[in-house]
């Protein structure tokens, strides 16, 4: 097929494939678009033209009027979230900052990409109302663990889709309040874990970053956001004892944001003041009601006890081990993966169904009294009685030093020798 010296020149502006390479996989390819009113896409099969298409239909001859859905299908193919207000707002991400924002566009990502659902039928899901109880029946189809994961996050947060909830005005107020820091950063205006990354910002203040914008835009379903990430250790969540006092927390923290600047609190976390910032805002008695809470943050970030890491891990679903914890609290010792996993259920218990304070667990680990604690506080069968003597007695340590238990941080260096905040 003959092509004229203007599609080449269209091909160099646009940094489009030249002649006979496929335009998805870039490989050597033979056929072009015939929809194409000036061909420049070029294909080696069927099924690479077909892959394409949501990139490709922006430039091809139209069949039909392009909506926001075809932006998102795009944004999916690029494996890029969307940056166009429209869609954005039209599709839940408006909202949501970093890691919410990034597991609903994984939720895209599995229903476009993998499932292979066309734009065309998730834009007719949206116009018509359908479009949350569809995500949720799309994933539902999928056993594997990464859809279910996704499949349960979504049914968390059904007022993502609530376009009545998201467009109140106290919903409004807080993009101005949020914007100076995001300008800071060199942030785009919907952000992801890899933008905070390549804005070359301290450690510690992208912790501070996303804890603060969390916590000033979901206001009533705020409770529990942070699990699978830094900020539900660093800030305290992981020393509260149910989600209700979680849910607390987080509007003790949310008075305070709005009490000082972004500076102030960085200042603070960083040099493990924050219970001083409370007390200089008012919020002293107010964050001295959660007993838990006191001993985890007059440390943190600079030293963290494993306990907390130990808990998250076993609250939390693909949250890894440290190899610190898995060493004094008994994982070490597992030899099946149903071993590993009857452990996890027996801290599960003690964390979920007898409250225990983790500060407890930390002291049994020094004095090497695990087993005993776990003995005292949970009904155990024969069987489980005889596997965690052996995991938390025989084969865990009979003794370890306090400091052993710390996870620490120095400022430009990570969480030394166990593993790191991330």
């Amino acid at each position: 097929m003959c092509i004229n010296p203007a599609q080449i020149s269209i091909m160099i502006d646009r940094q489009l494939p030249m002649p006979g390479t496929c335009a998805h996989c870039q490989g050597p390819a033979t056929r072009q678009c015939k929809g194409c009113v000036a061909s420049t896409a070029w294909y080696c099969t069927a099924d690479c033209q077909k892959i394409h298409w949501p990139e490709h239909r922006f430039e091809c001859a139209p069949t039909r009027e392009l909506t926001t859905a075809d932006e998102l299908a795009r944004a999916v193919y690029r494996r890029r979230a969307p940056d166009d207000d429209d869609t954005l707002q039209q599709y839940g991400f408006a909202y949501l900052w970093t890691h919410q924002g990034e597991t609903l566009f994984q939720v895209y990502i599995s229903v476009l990409g993998d499932s292979g659902v066309p734009a065309k039928r998730l834009h007719q899901w949206r116009v018509s109302g359908r479009l949350f109880d569809e995500l949720k029946t799309e994933l539902g189809r999928h056993p594997g663990e990464p859809h279910q994961y996704l499949y349960t996050w979504l049914l968390q947060n059904p007022w993502i889709f609530d376009n009545e909830a998201v467009m109140r005005p106290d919903f409004l107020i807080f993009r101005p309040h949020k914007t100076p820091i995001i300008e800071y950063a060199g942030l785009p205006k919907w952000y992801t874990d890899e933008h905070l990354k390549n804005a070359n910002m301290p450690k510690l203040w992208q912790q501070c970053f996303s804890l603060h914008v969390q916590v000033l835009a979901d206001l009533d379903h705020r409770a529990r956001i942070f699990g699978h990430h830094d900020e539900w250790v660093v800030f305290g969540f992981a020393a509260c004892i149910t989600e209700d006092v979680e849910a607390e927390l987080l509007a003790v923290y949310d008075m305070l944001m709005w009490d000082c600047t972004f500076e102030e609190y960085y200042t603070a976390y960083r040099s493990a003041s924050l219970l001083a910032l409370f007390d200089a805002k008012g919020l002293g008695d107010s964050i001295r009601e959660f007993d838990c809470l006191l001993d985890l943050l007059s440390t943190s970030p600079s030293a963290i006890r494993l306990v907390y890491f130990l808990k998250q891990s076993v609250l939390w679903d693909n949250v890894p081990l440290r190899p610190d914890v898995a060493k004094y609290f008994g994982f070490v010792s597992c030899r099946t993966t149903e071993e590993r996993a009857q452990l996890k259920s027996l801290y599960k218990r003690l964390f979920v169904e007898v409250l225990v304070d983790p500060v407890h667990l930390h002291l049994a680990a020094a004095r090497g009294k695990l087993y005993e604690v776990a003995c005292l506080l949970v009904a155990m069968s024969d069987t489980e009685g005889t596997l965690f003597r052996r995991l938390l007695k025989e084969e865990c340590p009979s003794s370890v030093a306090e400091h052993l238990l710390f996870a620490r941080y120095t400022e430009g260096v990570d969480m030394t020798a166990s593993g790191n905040l991330s």
